[in-house]
């Protein structure tokens, strides 16, 4: 299955060796490996399983614009899916106090497998980090 959320050319997929985080311990707001960041993770991501979930990816630091690769892979019965977000569609989020945090993230949605082992492996520009989960 590939879903794209823009018609870009995806980059590079990563060699092996690309950090891998366990995000079943990552905290609400999300979590960093080999240089990017994503989230939401825990309950906030558990909650949307089986379908269409929101999920954001971003540069860590932010080094300018590239596309983003998002590859999901289900373990279990080796179904893949990838999602490219076009780099001319990052925005940056507010604070609380209604102030720009400094750093662009790129908003999404994924589809998510109902239960099962996922690797969420994310790649921007020369970054690229993987999130291990279980829903």
């Amino acid at each position: 299955m590939i879903a794209w959320t823009s018609p870009v050319s995806p980059p590079a997929t990563p060699k092996d060796g690309v950090p891998c985080v366990d995000a079943d311990k990552a905290g609400e707001n999300g979590a960093s490996a080999g240089g990017v960041r994503a989230g939401p993770f825990g309950a906030a991501l558990r909650q949307q399983h089986g379908g269409v979930a929101k999920f954001w990816v971003a540069q860590a630091p932010y080094k300018g614009r590239a596309e983003a690769l998002i590859k999901i892979d289900h373990v279990s019965s080796g179904t893949v899916a990838y999602y490219v977000r076009d780099a001319a569609a990052t925005s940056i989020p507010l604070n609380d106090d209604g102030t720009p945090t400094k750093d662009p993230i790129y908003p999404g949605s994924v589809l998510l497998p109902a239960d099962g082992h996922i690797r969420i492996t994310i790649t921007i520009g020369p970054a690229s980090g993987c999130f291990a989960l279980t829903l």
